[in-house]
């Protein structure tokens, strides 16, 4: 009597009561994660039916890299709802326990040739073996690289302010807005006779005024504006879907603060507006800094508009 098909049948009728046992198995996830979880370990239930039915090795079932992809999302899955390595091992020693399970209780193995049971038994194995290999691979992958993009992040934030760099913010997040093809406006703060205060050795005052500076900008600036540090003594944000008048607004609400500030500093402020008065990144803020050069000018903490 051939058993593999009663066993795939069994497997296939019982996919709902074996994602119940796996989720009912998982400890440290709350309902949404079991169920995200779930979702891709039902998937992963079917392909290891589609294995067992078929006469391939667990080596050459890739399913055109199929397999593998659905291994890889489902890491991608365990990253985000928490899971650690451990967790990633448990969760397939957990499904295979959970489909042996079942098997037992809705085959009767002992009517079943003892090659066919062996077999299932073996391609249960391997399946868990390789799902579990490669998920560890997978998820080892995902950590590692969001440690790099981190690295990249705190190698990329200037340490005054905590506030993303001047080559970030021309790297990548003036071109990020460029491209997002909306209205937005850039506004660059310059602390006026910042260079003088450090050629006279007064570098913590000139430290101390530029991080007062970014915090005033990131006080009066919107939710969801953008900020960096443009240059030495310059402090940029990017305001998406304002014009140059609310950047403007932007600009007096930061010297409103300031005028108040025990420091006793002035900041002067440039203002430009995609793509009014530059479609790309860089005559963008070559018409921002036309502007700042202008208020800076003029002194007494002034605010220029790009023409």
């Amino acid at each position: 009597m051939d058993g593999t098909p009663r066993i795939s049948d069994r497997i296939n009728e019982d996919l709902a009561g074996i994602l119940s046992c796996w989720q009912d198995s998982m400890e440290g996830l709350d309902d949404e994660a079991r169920a995200r979880m779930a979702a891709g370990m039902e998937k992963l239930v079917v392909a290891f039916v589609a294995f067992l039915q078929s006469p391939e090795t667990v080596d050459t079932f890739s399913r055109g890299g199929a397999s593998r992809a659905l291994v890889t999302g489902i890491a991608e899955t365990q990253h985000e709802v928490g899971r650690d390595a451990v967790g990633v091992i448990e969760d397939y020693m957990v499904l295979r326990r959970c489909i042996w399970r079942s098997v037992e209780e809705g085959v009767d193995l002992s009517e079943i040739h003892g090659g066919e049971a062996s077999r299932f038994f073996v391609k249960l194995m391997q399946a868990s073996d390789w799902a579990t290999e490669t998920g560890l691979e997978a998820f080892d992958a995902i950590v590692r690289r969001e440690m790099e993009q981190a690295l990249g992040r705190a190698a990329a934030t200037d340490l005054v302010t905590g506030l993303p760099d001047r080559d970030q913010l021309n790297r990548l997040l003036l071109p990020q807005a460029v491209a997002s093809n909306e209205r937005f406006s850039v506004a660059v703060f310059d602390v006026a006779d910042f260079t003088e205060t450090v050629a006279a050795g007064r570098v913590k005052r000139a430290r101390r005024v530029l991080r007062r500076l970014a915090e005033a900008v990131q006080e009066s600036a919107p939710e969801g504006s953008v900020h960096a540090r443009f240059g030495d003594d310059e402090v940029c944000v990017i305001l998406p879907g304002e014009g140059s008048e609310g950047a403007y607004r932007v600009a007096e609400r930061v010297l409103d603060l300031l005028a108040n500030d025990p420091g006793d500093f002035e900041v002067d402020a440039g203002v430009a507006e995609y793509p009014v008065h530059g479609a790309s990144p860089g005559a963008l803020m070559a018409e921002t800094l036309k502007a700042l050069k202008m208020a800076k000018r003029v002194g007494g903490s002034g605010i220029v508009v790009a023409r």
